[in-house]
């Protein structure tokens, strides 16, 4: 599942400025959550986006392990709060894990993106990993096209990810 680095959240991104760290997410997994009542998330009652994204995070991984049982840890300590809290929780921690790379807000002092040690996939209805990730190709040198260092990033996590050099709990 590409992400659209073409979509104004990122395109327009810069210091100072919020990133919606959850609406990157939902229309990055837009084609799943339409599968659930073939509307749009914001056009679902708290009730059924909670249970759409519940679904999802269900049948969703992260470095080849369950989300639900990658975050366990967290997911315990948010016992007291109600399924479309916990729901929303969750997408933004998700969110901001595949997208940091994309918020300006969290550059180093060196001007380098954020990274984390995290890819994550959902099973479509084959059964396959349908991985979320970045492929954009910027000019290089002599004119010569090339991945973008966000579609460096997202293919080197690929490969670690494949090699299974990836933590296999939030605890790690």
């Amino acid at each position: 599942m590409l992400i659209n680095t073409d979509n104004a959240i990122i395109k327009y991104s810069d210091k100072g400025k919020p990133f919606p760290y959850d609406k990157l997410l939902f229309a990055t997994i837009e084609p799943y959550i339409l599968e659930f009542k073939n509307a749009r998330l914001d056009k679902l009652t708290d009730e059924d986006a909670a249970r759409c994204l519940a679904r999802i995070y269900k049948k969703m991984e992260v470095n080849g392990v369950p989300v639900l049982e990658f975050f366990k840890t967290e997911l315990d300590s948010w016992k007291d709060l109600d399924q479309h809290t916990k729901t929303m929780n969750l997408a933004n921690l998700i969110a901001r894990d595949i997208f940091c790379c994309f918020d300006k807000n969290r550059y180093d002092e060196n001007d380098e993106f954020a990274v984390c040690d995290r890819i994550y996939s959902i099973k479509n209805k084959d059964g396959e990993n349908d991985f979320i990730y970045a492929e954009e190709h910027v000019k290089g040198k002599l004119l010569k096209k090339q991945l973008s260092e966000e579609s460096k990033y997202f293919k080197q996590l690929m490969e670690f990810n494949a090699a299974g050099r990836l933590p296999k709990s939030s605890d790690e």
